[in-house]
């Protein structure tokens, strides 16, 4: 090779390997930029990052099938959904209170709906009233809210930068949302702009597909201070109409229009808190004051505090299906919290009563499931028919209280000392079948 040429090309390699080498260390600062930002002061954030204890779901060795007869059943993984419908925080432990895992579902996204208010029997007037409603929404109508993700922030002394006046110290903690907004851009400054954070979160986030995203932040306890400026407002939720805590002025409105915008909601669109001294009281198959001590509550959750799922259950199941997109069935389609190792396909369908380390709880009924799972968790899309085709044609006639509804997964009530009281649960310990029986599901809506 040509002398001349030769210090051609290893000029260029040179200036190659320096580009690649800035690239890097460009995206590694950004990285670390990121993390910076995302940290909340006084506070750390909860969950596996990282990793997950469903990682190996799929495994034969989770079938349920040829088990020795010593093998004790196993918390698998646990799992909360901080805010309704959107992505889980999963956990290696969690407290265990009146309303389920701790955090899980004490946000709800509602839209205003218009709707017609019901006439007396008999009423044959030709005007009709009309009433504005606030109205949950979940995957079922809006399977974008699948891809808002999710963080769990809780005060901690140790951190250096903890001060009791911390902005979300004083808040017992944080829940942090957010969602991957690309802004449209041009050429002008304001544009170039726009496709520089563009390019920023795929190299800090090493994705070509990457977006950056957009985040708010929502208060766990507010304080006196910042609650004065919340609503308490009644929401619909199934039959339920609750008097929940509005508390959309968290969000900017900036953020709650691309918020929308993302979700694909026409409607307007409101954010609400549980409100902690007044849960939704349950009834239908849940234990009574009475049995309980107590009447079990829920915050968001659609109808019991708890739910919980046989890995092998889910296994079995998928085996069925010959449409499904994906080659397995993620059984976080099912938004359980508790998911279980160890037992044979169904063998939760007739659990009673189950206990873990010094809790008990009571299996109340049955899961009855319509056309969520149908979302897949990872791209946010809804298949049209499975997997809840294939539960029908082989989950349904399997309770008769259910009907042809079909059910998959267990619903459950923590048996606690008081309504004030608290457990706990940890993944990896044994969950013992204390009691079986019959199940007959109770329905929230008659056919």
């Amino acid at each position: 090779m040509d002398s001349s040429l030769q210090g051609g090309v290893i000029a260029l390699i040179t200036i190659l390997a320096a580009s690649i080498a800035s690239l890097l260390a460009f995206s590694n600062q950004l990285r670390k930029d990121q993390e910076s930002e995302s940290t909340i002061p006084g506070c750390r954030r909860i969950g596996l990052i990282g990793r997950s204890n469903m990682s190996d779901q799929y495994s034969p060795k989770h079938n349920g099938e040829n088990l020795d007869s010593s093998a004790a059943c196993k918390i698998k993984a646990l799992f909360i959904y901080p805010v309704k419908s959107c992505k889980p925080v999963e956990l290696e432990d969690s407290d265990v209170i009146l309303t389920g895992l701790r955090y899980d579902r004490q946000f709800c996204f509602t839209q205003l709906k218009t709707e017609q208010v019901e006439k007396e029997e008999g009423d044959l007037s030709v005007n009709s009233e009309w009433v504005h409603n606030w109205k949950f929404i979940t995957q079922r109508n809006v399977p974008r809210l699948s891809q808002v993700d999710t963080q769990i922030w809780i005060p901690d002394p140790s951190s250096p930068t903890y001060s009791p006046k911390a902005e979300w110290v004083k808040s017992q903690g944080c829940v942090v949302c957010s969602f991957a907004f690309t802004p449209e851009w041009s050429w002008n400054m304001n544009g170039l702009r726009t496709a520089f954070s563009i390019f920023k979160a795929k190299l800090a986030q090493r994705d070509i597909e990457a977006e950056p995203r957009i985040t708010f932040k929502l208060p766990i306890a507010p304080d006196e201070e910042r609650s004065s400026k919340y609503t308490r407002e009644v929401m619909k939720i199934w039959k339920d109409s609750p008097t929940a805590i509005n508390i959309t002025s968290e969000i900017p409105p900036e953020t709650l229009g691309k918020l929308k915008y993302f979700l694909g909601v026409s409607n307007p669109i409101a954010l609400f808190k549980a409100d902690p001294l007044n849960h939704r009281k349950v009834f239908r198959n849940a234990p009574r004051i009475e049995e309980a001590g107590y009447q079990p509550g829920v915050g968001f959750a659609d109808a019991y505090p708890l739910s919980i799922m046989g890995v092998a259950s889910v296994q079995k199941v998928s085996k069925t299906i010959t449409n499904l997109p994906t080659p397995h069935l993620d059984a976080l389609r099912f938004r359980a919290n508790i998911y279980l190792t160890n037992a044979p396909p169904f063998a939760e369908d007739d659990w009673k009563q189950i206990r873990s380390r010094n809790l008990s709880y009571h299996v109340s009924c049955r899961t009855t499931r319509c056309d969520l799972p149908n979302v897949d968790p990872v791209t946010g899309i809804k298949d049209r028919a499975e997997p809840y085709k294939t539960l029908k044609q082989t989950r349904g006639f399997v309770d008769k209280g259910a009907g042809a509804h079909p059910v998959l997964g267990m619903q459950m009530v923590p048996l606690l000392e008081d309504a004030a009281g608290k457990g706990e649960i940890r993944v990896g310990e044994e969950m013992e079948v204390v009691k079986t029986g019959e199940h007959f599901y109770i329905r929230l809506f008659q056919d």
